[in-house]
């Protein structure tokens, strides 16, 4: 039972039964407890547990207070949650989720559905735990920071004073993403420099043929920046190799 990662608390012991015997069918093997405060023991004992599957009516002690009790024991190693209820209320629903709930499953529920939920449970916790390990290691920290300096790199090549060059790219990028308008003007003040040098970077970055400027038609003194296409997919593939760079660390 210490190599089981998976425990389902339910006050119905048929429903567990019925649960321990799918599940095992589909190679997930699980402990089960009839009782909320017989699975904080199991909990408190087998640091392997990493997902609790529990009804929210139970007596004595319900599911949400469960899940509240499990976190305190295990605030080093977080137990994620999956919700069983017959008729989840929406303040029930929303404690949850604050409480780290990952998943909802209506009762009665079917086996191929919780053992999806379950899996989907245990591939999250994996991520979590890999990205914690993450923040520890120094080495895979550098690592990733090179990887953004590589990538700003392969973006402005040619630009002098890229690094801020290249913030005043991702502020636009971000700008655009959000539905908002940059002006040139509002770009500079933006850059943490003086207005002449923003506007050297800026000019740097029109040579380069990422960003464009826009006369505004209704006012000839304000002009609006835009990425181009380029500018754009250069953007995105800059994302995409930091993602890949990621995931290859954790």
């Amino acid at each position: 039972m210490r190599d089981v990662a998976v425990i389902v608390v339910d006050d119905d012991k048929e429903f567990l039964l019925e649960v321990r015997e799918g599940l095992a069918l589909e190679n997930l093997p699980v402990v089960c407890a009839s009782s909320p405060l017989s699975a904080l023991d199991i909990v408190e004992q087998n640091f392997a547990i990493r997902v609790l599957v529990t009804d929210l009516a139970m007596p004595g002690l319900d599911g949400l207070e469960l899940i509240r009790r499990v976190g305190e024991l295990r605030q080093g190693a977080q137990i994620l949650p999956i919700i069983l209820t017959g008729n989840a209320s929406l303040e029930n629903a929303i404690a949850a989720l604050r409480m780290g709930a990952v998943d909802f499953l209506q009762k009665p529920v079917e086996i191929a559905d919780l053992v999806a939920a379950i899996r989907r449970a245990l591939d999250l916790s994996v991520q979590k735990r890999r990205a914690a390990t993450l923040l520890d290691d120094p080495l895979a920290l550098l690592r990733l920071l090179d990887g953004l300096r590589m990538d700003r790199k392969r973006v402005l090549p040619r630009v002098a004073g890229g690094d801020a060059a290249w913030e005043m790219l991702l502020d636009l990028a971000m700008a655009q993403a959000a539905g908002r308008q940059v002006s040139v003007s509002a770009l500079c003040a933006g850059a943490g420099t003086s207005t002449t040098t923003a506007l050297r970077r800026l000019e740097a970055l029109e040579q380069e043929g990422l960003v464009e400027r826009h006369p505004d038609p209704e006012d000839r003194r304000r002009v609006w920046l835009q990425l181009t296409h380029k500018g754009g997919a250069s953007v995105r593939q800059a994302g995409r190799r930091f993602a890949e760079t990621l995931r290859a660390l954790i």
